[in-house]
């Protein structure tokens, strides 16, 4: 079977290197590590003249910070004198942070959003 490759996107905790590279076809997380029977078999493709795709721009880094923005942006709903329900925004807001991991990347998209798609946001999957 004949392989196609996808680059991870770097992080800062990695030094911003490339580590490892994603085989598009069963979604395996190849490492780059010499020893490693797959990570072989991509370099001789590379050698064969071929170019992983590019990588697409979502990290743990982008999560966090679509995160942290998310958190910013709704501080205002804790603030005294809020005509909010603060306990709701308080429930949304520590279901941002405690479950980051589990958001869709197809809500991590930059954008402009509501209040109501923000109230909404971890609600939607």
């Amino acid at each position: 079977m004949i392989y196609t490759y996808k680059k991870c996107k770097t992080e800062a905790k990695f030094g911003n290197k490339e580590v490892s590279v994603i085989r598009k076809e069963d979604g395996a997380c190849i490492p780059f590590d010499p020893a490693n029977r797959d990570y072989q078999e991509y370099l001789a493709w590379v050698a064969e003249g071929n170019t992983a795709e590019a990588a697409d721009g979502l990290t743990w880094d982008s999560i966090r910070a679509k995160r942290d923005g998310i958190l910013q942006s709704t501080d205002w709903t804790m603030t005294t004198g809020a005509s909010v329900d603060q306990a709701q925004w308080a429930a949304y807001r520590q279901n941002i942070r405690e479950n980051t991991s589990t958001i869709s990347s197809k809500y991590l998209s930059i954008r402009t959003c509501t209040r109501w798609e923000l109230y909404n946001f971890c609600s939607i999957s």
